[in-house]
């Protein structure tokens, strides 16, 4: 079984590995490999970076001049399912960020349930219209969030 840590991020540009997943506890590193037995998908699905947008308008990748560079925000998806990862770079203040969705999978009025957060989360988000489908995520200083 592949390590939590040989996520397909590569090249780790944003840092996500020393600034978010080596730094969690060992408790929730043993949560983590528990879904990734449950999810293979986490580590074996298709990879996409996903945009994010502030004010649920203007969405932008981090790798764009303009984009959020502390919140970053993929997805695996594997068999018509998507898992939505999204990490909070900045170690101060919690994150409020839509993230785009894969618009065909998430029918209007339906919802993502959290799977894993590295802190308090929202147990459960419902889908918007914005920039196809979204999701608004709140996210705790230097966490990660999962939701599927």
């Amino acid at each position: 079984m592949q390590n939590l840590l040989d996520i397909d991020l590569n090249p780790d540009f944003w840092g996500i590995r020393e600034h978010c997943l080596e730094k969690l506890r060992p408790s929730h590193m043993e949560h983590l490999e528990s879904l990734i037995r449950k999810y293979p998908t986490l580590l074996s699905g298709a990879f996409f970076l996903r945009s994010t947008s502030r004010n649920g308008t203007i969405f932008s990748y981090p790798d764009d001049e303009t984009g959020d560079k502390e919140v970053i925000a993929w997805s695996r998806i594997s068999d018509d399912h998507e898992i939505l990862c999204a990490t909070n770079l900045n170690q101060e203040k919690y994150a409020f960020v839509y993230v785009t969705v894969d618009e065909v999978m998430h029918p209007i009025e339906s919802s993502m349930k959290c799977l894993f957060a590295s802190d308090l989360s929202p147990a459960e988000l419902n889908i918007e219209v914005r920039n196809g489908k979204a999701i608004r995520l709140t996210i705790p200083p230097h966490a990660l969030v999962i939701y599927s």
